[in-house]
């Protein structure tokens, strides 16, 4: 089973992110985080090229199905590849193709890449990598991008990105997520509820 995103330091991610709330004109949206990857299952620094696995694969193509029940009719998603590939596979039911959103790839560790991170905090700042500050600023713009650009008409927008943007956007509109909607390639759907936004996982109906 993939492991969910680690919390340490969040507390900080979470001060950074809320210090500058964003103000979304959508009633709601869609997002999905990207399938498992080798470098989920050993706990490594991963970087941008790397790819979904076999499990990845098959996560991509259920969060597809359960997203087809959806009317989603623009995709935006992170260009890392794990990120780039979901997206692929879960616009494709819709006859759509992913667009690209720089601002919303995850947090950059360039000297660190391949390395263990099984006592990853959020928190700190490796000499060599994107510091917390700068990734949650950018994350932020990249998002106002995404989500701030015109609303479908009709339909919904699906962002396919990253635990780590994850992490960031949940804390910008509010939203306190159970670890398990942090897991790989779950879908979820954030709603505008009297004035406050709310998220849930989407399920299989039966």
């Amino acid at each position: 089973m993939t492991r969910i995103v680690p919390l340490l330091g969040i507390d900080r991610l979470t001060a950074l992110a809320r210090a500058e709330p964003v103000e979304l004109d959508l009633a709601s949206f869609l997002f999905l985080r990207h399938g498992e990857t080798d470098g989920n299952l050993r706990s490594i620094y991963q970087r941008p090229d790397q790819p979904l696995n076999a499990t990845g694969e098959a996560q991509a193509a259920r969060a597809a199905t359960l997203l087809a029940r959806q009317r989603v009719v623009d995709v935006v998603a992170s260009p890392m590849a794990r990120a780039w590939r979901t997206a692929t596979v879960a616009a494709e039911p819709h006859g759509l193709a992913p667009r690209p959103e720089p601002g919303i790839q995850e947090r950059v560790y360039t000297a660190l890449f391949g390395q263990p991170n099984s006592d990853f905090d959020w928190a700190l700042d490796p000499p060599g990598c994107e510091s917390l500050e700068a990734f949650v600023a950018r994350v932020r713009t990249g998002l106002a991008r995404a989500l701030g650009a015109p609303p479908p008409a009709t339909g919904q927008r699906l962002v396919v990105a990253h635990g780590g943007v994850l992490l960031v956007l949940a804390a910008m509109v509010g939203v306190d997520l159970p670890p398990e909607l942090h897991r790989n390639a779950t879908p979820l759907m954030f709603e505008r509820q009297a004035g406050a936004w709310a998220a849930r996982g989407i399920a299989a109906t039966t």
